[in-house]
C-alpha cells in the first residue's frame, strides 16, 4: 500500500510479456499501446504464488501474447506499475488475485469452501 494510490483504481489494456508466479508478489509485465501508438511498459503486481496457487493459478495462467484489461491501483509515483485487482482475458474469463482487501479475502474464503465442497460430493 506504500507504493501505490488505494483510494484510485485504473484499468488498461495490454499484451503479457512474461508473467513470474513468484513470492513474496506475483508480476505480470506487459505492454501499453497508446492513442498516439507509443508503448509503455508496465508492471503489475499480485499476491504471492501460495495464494494464487490454491485459487487454480499456474505458471501458464498468462501467457506472452495473451491480451488483458486489467484494473488496480496506480503507483504513487506516476509510474506504470499497479497492484491489481482483477484481470479480464480477451474471452471474458476473469482472474483475480490481486493484493487482497478485506472483501477480496472473504470472497476468496467463500470460493475456496465451495470448491471444496464439490470435491466432496
Amino acid at each position: 500500500a506504500s507504493h501505490y494510490d488505494m483510494n484510485t483504481m485504473v484499468s488498461v489494456k495490454g499484451k503479457v510479456t512474461k508473467f513470474k508466479l513468484i513470492n513474496p508478489h506475483a508480476r505480470i509485465y506487459f505492454d501499453v499501446t497508446t492513442d498516439t501508438g507509443e508503448v509503455q511498459k508496465w508492471l503489475a503486481e499480485g499476491n504471492a504464488s501460495a495464494i494464487l496457487k490454491r485459487r487454480g493459478w499456474t505458471r501458464k495462467t498468462l501467457k506472452p501474447g495473451d491480451v488483458i484489461t486489467i484494473s488496480g491501483n496506480p503507483a504513487k509515483d506516476g509510474t506504470h506499475k499497479m497492484d491489481w485487482k482483477l484481470i479480464v482475458m480477451e474471452d471474458g474469463t476473469e482472474h483475480r488475485g490481486g493484493n487482497t482487501v478485506a472483501a477480496e479475502r472473504l470472497r476468496q474464503l467463500e470460493e475456496l469452501e465451495d470448491r471444496r465442497r464439490k470435491q466432496a460430493e
